[in-house]
């Protein structure tokens, strides 16, 4: 599923034409005749191919060797310098590695002399002894009469340097092998690892039959070797390397073919009949393709998109997904900017305000401080790209022009653009459903029109973002809104307060009604007198028209500070209401709560007992009783109203699956609005007609503990099933 970003190694497995280099060089480096040390370099970019040249050559420089004598067939030692970086014994491990390859060789006349030789000369340099492996073996005379003149040392030797170089190199020049050693990915070295591989290829390790390829970036190293002798770094490497050869970065034409088979697999599971090749080809030749400098980046890319396409591939348009993934791997801090300012990027709030001169320089600052974050991709063709993805964005770089988009068309293809579909987008990102610091800005700007803020938290609702909403405003921020503009803050929170999430409670969890009151009174002791809020709070319960239980848990929290066994109640001086005030917006709540009942709105919600019982508290006469009569003489509204009566029972009944003898005190949920023993022969027929089989779960389990808590005796005929 994933590929490895591993260089080719075989000549057939080419696709840019560069195999017939890689032979012709392994020729030449066989057929080079001089036996004073080569240095070859390959230089190129990352990602260029030297690894994968290299590779070729050596398959080359097998074939070619296997017809010719053992004698003359060359030494191949490929160092891997980067294996050994860090470990401050660079010079040693290299040494290391080219005896341990001459070591086992057979046919290598004066080999254990050579590698005495070598290890000798180098201990010198690296002020470690000769390996007990690789000194030469001594007679038994010797032995006896010479015990202490064993050489580990250079200087122990009580020869010259120079002359135990001269004897290596002359014992190197008899050989009829070619010692070919490859040094590759030479710029992933610390700069003075760096400059340690020319000092042995120039002086240390410059032996007789011997032949260096390097490879590296020549920029890189460079700017390495400059860093550590403040010049001189291209001179050296001219020095060394005699013969150069630069690696051209891939043709455009070669990745694009590339590109197209390793996409290959991903295509295949695009759902039919959702690619559109007009539009991915707008997208890819404008813009796209300008990511693509070498594999390596397109094996980032297609790994990264066989990750997550084929999780999100029913709920997203393939084209925006390859694109989206396209900015993720090469502008990762563009990729979250886009995340993080879904207002921004989709028509989220353009029905809710107009995108004035105003409000389009506004929004073209936040787009430069989001593209300011990338410094590596020409600003042009990002933001071509972004208004392919974003057809909102043409109206901010390219108001004077004129085009069509269609938000139902975009909801339709599953676009980006969407602002229902958006988040789909971003489901496998570490961090999903924020609410960043300027959409929040731009949300409480909505405030100066209590409609734009309520639709910007309807929004906000349906993108699942409306708690982190919530929590934002139940801080210091409060403090910080111009005070005319705080009661559409209320306004809109009556409105749709029912429509939110309940979300979880706990000893150290608000609830949502909870998260909104604490709001609330942080708004209303903005008001510097009682009838002011009091004015506030019955201006947005007249026009709350979607939500009623917020509004009771309000005037309930409220009523906390009023009564004295209540550990919230405090002096009248101090509370946001006087108790007349709140007596009054109470009443005016059950004309709200008889309004929804009188439209058949009341027996649907979900926390209908709880307005039930504020229904009963806050008027003066029998009007919730009269509508609980009414509502249970249908069968629908008599299982409704136990559902809600038992509502925690059913809950723990359907977690638990076993009775608790506490849920009789329940009873008195029942019993406070109607005689349960009333209910008693209705609810037994329902449960043994064939009606009981088209209840929810939940009712269901309503009329089961109810008869269960009644003790009523009940006979179920199960209907009998034929084979």
């Amino acid at each position: 599923m994933f590929d490895a970003d591993r260089p080719i190694t075989l000549c057939e497995q080419d696709r840019l034409n560069r195999s017939l280099f890689a032979k012709y060089l392994a020729r030449c480096l066989l057929d080079h005749h001089d036996l004073d040390s080569l240095v070859v370099g390959l230089t190129g970019g990352p990602g260029s191919g030297k690894t994968s040249l290299i590779n070729m050559m050596l398959e080359e420089i097998d074939v070619a060797a296997s017809n010719l004598d053992e004698i003359e067939q060359p030494i191949i030692l490929n160092f891997s310098a980067w294996s050994y970086s860090g470990q401050g014994q660079l010079i040693y491990n290299f040494f290391r590695r080219l005896s341990s390859t001459l070591k086992p060789l057979a046919n290598f006349p004066q080999g254990a002399r050579i590698i005495y030789l070598l290890e000798l000369y180098v201990s010198f340099f690296t002020q470690k002894p000769v390996p007990q492996a690789y000194r030469m073996q001594r007679s038994f005379w010797e032995k006896l009469f010479f015990r202490n003149r064993e050489s580990a040392y250079a200087w122990e030797s009580g020869r010259d340097l120079t002359l135990v170089k001269a004897e290596l190199n002359e014992l190197l020049r008899q050989q009829k092998h070619k010692i070919i050693i490859i040094i590759d990915n030479i710029s992933r070295l610390y700069p003075d690892e760096i400059k340690q591989i020319f000092q042995i290829v120039k002086s240390i390790g410059d032996y007789k039959n011997t032949i260096y390829v390097l490879s590296f970036d020549k920029n890189q190293v460079i700017q390495a070797i400059d860093l550590l002798d403040g010049s001189g770094g291209k001179a050296l490497v001219e020095k060394v390397v005699q013969l150069p050869f630069e690696v051209p970065p891939i043709l455009s034409e070669d990745l694009e073919n590339i590109f197209a088979d390793r996409l290959r697999a991903v295509l295949d599971m695009v759902p039919e009949g959702t690619w559109n090749l007009d539009y991915w080809a707008s997208i890819y030749y404008s813009s796209l393709k300008y990511f693509f400098k070498n594999c390596r980046d397109i094996t980032r890319y297609v790994n990264t998109l066989n990750f997550s396409y084929p999780r999100l591939r029913d709920v997203v348009n393939p084209m925006d997904f390859f694109a989206l993934t396209a900015i993720e791997v090469f502008l990762p801090k563009l990729y979250f900017g886009i995340r993080d300012n879904k207002d921004l990027f989709t028509d989220l709030l353009d029905q809710v305000y107009r995108l004035d001169e105003d409000q389009i320089k506004k929004d073209r600052l936040r787009l430069e401080e989001i593209l300011s974050r990338e410094h590596d991709f020409p600003h042009d063709q990002i933001i071509t790209l972004l208004e392919q993805l974003f057809p909102r964005l043409r109206r901010i770089y390219e108001p004077q022009l004129t085009f069509y988009h269609s938000d139902a068309l975009a909801r339709k293809l599953r676009r980006l653009c969407s602002p229902d579909l958006f988040d789909a987008y971003f489901r496998l990102s570490m961090q999903s459903g924020a609410l960043p610091e300027n959409e929040f800005k731009t949300i409480l700007g909505l405030a100066k029109n209590a409609q734009a803020f309520d639709q910007a938290l309807t929004r906000l609702n349906q993108d699942d973002r409306i708690i982190k909403l919530l929590t934002r405003l139940d801080s210091r921020v409060i403090a910080s809104i111009p005070l005319e503009e705080t009661q559409a803050i209320i306004i809109a929170l009556f409105d749709n307060g029912d429509l939110f999430p309940q979300g979880r409670t706990g000893p150290l969890i608000l609830s949502t009604a909870m998260r909104i009151h604490r709001i609330i009174h942080n708004v209303l002791q903005r008001y510097k007198d009682t009838e002011t809020r009091f004015t506030v709070l019955q201006t947005a319960i007249a026009k709350a028209e979607k939500s009623i239980y917020i509004i009771v848990h309000e005037l309930n929290e409220q009523s906390r500070e009023h009564q004295e066994e209540s550990d919230r109640f405090i002096p009248l001086d101090y509370r946001d209401l006087t108790t007349d005030q709140l007596l009054s917006l109470k009443k005016f709540t059950v004309s709200r709560i008889q309004n929804w009942a009188n439209t058949e709105r009341l027996i649907d919600h979900p926390k209908l007992l709880s307005l039930l019982y504020a229904w009963q508290a806050w008027s003066n006469d029998h009007s919730c009783r009269d509508y609980v009569q009414r509502t249970i003489k249908n069968d629908k509204g008599l299982v409704i109203f136990l559902a809600a009566g038992l509502h925690e029972a059913i809950t723990e009944a359907a977690e638990k699956y076993e009775k608790n003898p506490a849920w009789e005190s329940q009873l008195k949920h029942i019993a406070d609005f109607v005689d349960p023993v009333e209910l008693v022969n209705r609810a037994k027929a329902i449960f043994e007609d064939a009606y009981f089989e088209k209840l929810t779960e939940r009712e269901q389990l309503a009329l089961l503990i109810f008869l269960d808590l009644m003790k009523v005796p009940t006979t179920k005929l199960i209907p009998q099933t034929t084979v």
